[in-house]
């Protein structure tokens, strides 16, 4: 399943009966159909399975083309194993809930983060407090090359004002000019 709109997804295709072919063949016929898995992250009690309709269609786009296409969408984030504020335990009871990274854990609503014991509603929240950390610490990379890039950009300013400099103070070459002369 695949995290998109606050939900997991996932689109499949299945075998349904078509009730009138049977009745005329007189025997079991079946159309395939495309059909959509809907879940809250966390929660494994609510999960909608239906014949796919277009409105899911447009409201999980990414999860559509993904099954249109005949691939697999990875989840997006990181991946629960390679986050160190979780044990193998719990990593392997929140797979067991749809929830595959730390993303999707920081996305899990009070309700359902309840419903899992003590210690997740914590978990949850250093899961966010992660993200969040990581947004900073992004923005403060990208400062720290921006800097590196204008002092760059200077110091080759500043090599070119030189070079100039030099031009304009060195000799000139040719024949020198005459002077008027005074009678």
């Amino acid at each position: 399943m695949y995290q998109e709109s606050n939900a997991l997804v996932e689109f499949f295709r299945d075998a349904v009966q078509n009730n009138k072919k049977s009745q005329d063949a007189g025997r079991p016929v079946f159309d395939e159909k495309d059909f959509v898995r809907i879940q809250a992250p966390g929660d494994t009690n609510t999960v909608i399975v239906r014949i796919a309709t277009d409105q899911d269609k447009k409201r999980f786009p990414k999860s559509w083309s993904a099954y249109q296409n005949g691939l697999d969408l990875a989840q997006e984030g990181t991946p629960l194993e390679q986050w160190n504020l979780i044990s193998r335990s719990q990593t392997l009871e929140l797979k067991h809930q749809g929830i595959a990274t730390v993303e999707t854990l920081a996305s899990v609503s009070d309700a359902n983060i309840q419903k899992f014991g003590p210690g997740f509603m914590q978990l949850r929240n250093s899961a966010r407090q992660y993200l969040e950390s990581s947004v900073d610490l992004a923005k403060a990379t990208q400062a720290a090359r921006e800097r590196d890039e204008a002092f760059a950009r200077m110091a080759l300013m500043q090599e070119e004002i030189d070079a100039l400099k030099a031009q304009i103070g060195a000799p000139k070459r040719g024949r020198p000019r005459k002077e008027p002369v005074e009678e």
